[in-house]
């Protein structure tokens, strides 16, 4: 806040001034500490103080909101800190540019105007609007002044739609959209919606990765990477020259447990543009979490940090580390062969039926194994399954390598032909028309049979799209599934996750045999499902 006095009085004159983050100018030129339209603001509300008389005098003093919506008026710290002292009986008037650098939202703004302010007495100017509340007695200022607010309203919500729409074209194409680059990352010189790797904080993300695919917890990650005097993402971006106030309590800001968890779960380390993952259902509502399959997903967008293999193994490693912290119990996979009660477990380490303790002759006695086996069998049944699904997959690219092209695309390509040729030929109908050597009944009966043989290859052409689309869909999350296949092949322990995504129970039976039930999500066959443990 800065505070200036003429001649010391009483009197405490307001200047408030606004800009949004859109039209900031400051991130792109390092030397800057405000955009050129704060200090333009400023200079026009001085001028204003020093032309009025009975300004002059008074005892002067700024609010500023560089980077902050009008749309909102809660969420300025700036703004809340001038309301606060109005409150307190610390301002006696308030100037503004104009209503919009006050508040965008007219039914709010309409408020302040018509009884916030007359009832603390407090006086507001808004110079380009031409308006000064000492001329009104409680009110808006007629017709004029409310027409202006709603029309500073209704571009606030027809520039929200248009923006929205463009981040929806911008997603789609897989640009990048954000006011930094993501860590790890810079912006292309050549293109600032494309990502090109940080030479120096890419290594470190890659480093990252590597130690949480390690077994490292988060929070021991962040704390080697504080003891190193290595930056935190926002810091960082601060010395780069982006300047926000990163943390909200002022303070200097530290890698954390959160920090390295949420970057480890960020997709597009990989190289894939993942874009509009919250929305907004009004102008000014909260930003609400999309689901995942909402998300805009593109592929291939940049040169990825980190390879996927790995990204899906530090992720996996991620899960076992959150779920021990959580101190969750370990879900039990194994059931009796025989009654299909869930088995229990004794002091010795071995899981049995619990029936054997009420029934002298029943199969369920022979339900008996030592877990540590049961695991290291199960595990190993993993791995096998595994590998059989690699040697298929290398069957598959061969066939694949082998096959002759698709009907389906063969007979799109020459629909699209096809629906070329159709364009071209309407012309020459038109201008046989034109020169009289079709009459309009003619001409209207061919047009019909064009439009209609149009739209029915059209039809078809969506049809054979959507489907290339579900097949490409399918193909990448099977590419998924089977590279997350490939991780568990390394692992040491059954872990939390294997069992949740592949294994359905475990049935074990007389002589240390058991029976795997795969899960159908997990694509494994039904063979070889039956393993001897020991």
């Amino acid at each position: 806040m800065q505070e200036r006095s003429v001649n010391g009085s009483d009197y405490v004159t307001a200047l408030y001034i606004r800009l949004s983050q859109e039209d900031r100018d400051i991130s792109f030129q390092q030397d800057k500490t405000e955009s050129n339209s704060i200090t333009n603001q400023r200079a026009l509300l001085w001028e204003y103080v020093r032309s009025h008389e009975e300004l002059a005098g008074s005892t002067v003093i700024e609010k500023c909101d560089d980077g902050y919506s009008g749309v909102k008026f809660d969420n300025r710290p700036q703004f809340a800190e001038l309301i606060r002292l109005a409150k307190e009986g610390k301002v006696n008037c308030i100037i503004v540019k104009d209503f919009s650098r006050f508040g965008r939202d007219y039914v709010e703004l309409g408020d302040y105007l018509e009884q916030f302010f007359p009832f603390l007495g407090i006086r507001f100017i808004s110079i380009n609007d031409g308006y000064d509340s000492s001329q009104f007695d409680g009110t808006t200022g007629g017709l004029d002044v409310a027409f202006k607010n709603m029309i500073y309203d209704f571009y606030s919500r027809e520039f929200s739609k248009k923006q929205k729409i463009a981040w929806r074209h911008m997603a789609e194409k897989g640009e990048y959209n954000a006011h930094c680059a993501l860590y790890g990352y810079k912006k292309s010189e050549g293109n600032i919606h494309k990502l090109a790797i940080h030479e120096e904080t890419g290594k470190i993300v890659r480093e990252i990765f590597e130690m949480m695919a390690s077994g490292i917890s988060p929070r021991k990650i962040a704390r080697i990477l504080n003891q190193r005097g290595i930056p935190a993402p926002s810091k960082f971006h601060d010395m780069e020259g982006f300047r926000r106030q990163w943390s909200r309590y002022g303070a200097e800001c530290f890698w954390t447990d959160d920090r390295v968890r949420r970057m480890v779960k960020d997709e597009r380390y990989t190289g894939t543009m993942v874009s509009l993952k919250t929305d907004a259902v009004t102008v000014k509502g909260k930003r609400r979490k999309k689901p995942p399959s909402e998300w805009v997903r593109v592929e291939g967008t940049h040169e990825p940090i980190v390879p996927y293999e790995l990204f899906v193994k530090a992720n996996s490693m991620l899960k076992q580390c959150e779920f021990k912290a959580g101190g969750r119990k370990e879900r039990n996979i194994y059931f009796c062969g025989y009654c299909g009660r869930m088995l229990g477990g004794d002091s010795r380490g071995n899981i049995l039926c619990g029936q054997r303790y009420f029934r002298q002759e029943c199969d369920c006695r022979g339900a008996k194994i030592r877990k540590a086996d049961a695991d290291s069998a199960v595990l190993e049944a993993v791995r096998g399954q595994i590998k059989m699904e690699a040697e298929s997959e290398k069957l598959s690219k061969s066939a694949k390598s082998r096959a002759v092209i698709c009907p389906e695309q063969e007979e799109l390509k020459t629909l699209e032909r096809t629906a070329d040729a159709m364009k071209r030929a309407w012309m020459p109908l038109y201008e046989q028309y034109t020169d009289g050597k079709l009459s309009r009944e003619e001409f209207l009966l061919e047009k019909k049979k064009h439009e209609e043989e149009t739209d029915r290859i059209e039809q078809r052409i969506g049809e054979l799209k959507k489907k290339q689309e579900m097949r490409s869909e399918s193909s990448r999350k099977k590419k998924e599934r089977k590279d997350q296949l490939y991780v568990f092949a390394d692992q040491m322990e059954l872990t939390e996750e294997v069992k949740e995504k592949l294994i359905d129970k475990v049935k074990v039976y007389a002589d240390n045999r058991i029976e795997i039930c795969w899960k159908f999500e997990a694509g494994f066959s039904d063979m070889e499902t039956i393993h001897r443990c020991g």
